[in-house]
């Protein structure tokens, strides 16, 4: 069992913020968590990660050695709603860290379209994955 997040959490305005233990990793970018005995499922906003193959599986084990039973804080974002499956959208901190962003910075997943308060901030980290030849850019070529 891991210990509480200790996080220092930047929230947009008009975010809801709570602690939660996930419970359950249900695919690279979606987690079950535990909140005051009740369950509900979680997509983390504003990533997008490849349906399968390798970078999927990767995905899919780093995402379940960082959060899987972690107590971690979760963050919504006024400009997401749900989506169509009744999942809330968040942002995930584990210990000091976004782990939305995490996904971002070793070029394991994608900024996702759709609007969301850390769009720049996200759009940025891509960038830097990019730039580096990270995860999903390795083979790939950018100008700045």
């Amino acid at each position: 069992m891991r210990t509480p997040t200790t996080a220092r959490v930047t929230t947009p305005k008009n975010s809801n913020r709570f602690q939660a233990r996930v419970t359950k990793i249900v695919d690279p970018t979606t987690v079950k968590i535990e909140r005051n005995g009740k369950t509900q499922t979680v997509d983390l906003i504003g990533v997008r990660v490849p349906d399968n193959g390798l970078i999927h599986k990767r995905v899919l084990q780093t995402t379940k050695a960082q959060l899987e039973y972690s107590v971690v804080t979760v963050v919504t974002d006024p400009q997401v709603a749900s989506d169509s499956d009744g999942h809330r959208q968040a942002y995930v901190y584990t210990g000091n860290w976004l782990y939305n962003t995490q996904l971002l910075r070793t070029g394991y997943a994608r900024v996702a379209d759709g609007d969301f308060s850390k769009r720049a901030e996200f759009e940025q980290k891509q960038q830097e994955a990019k730039q580096g030849g990270y995860g999903l850019w390795k083979n790939t070529t950018t100008t700045a």
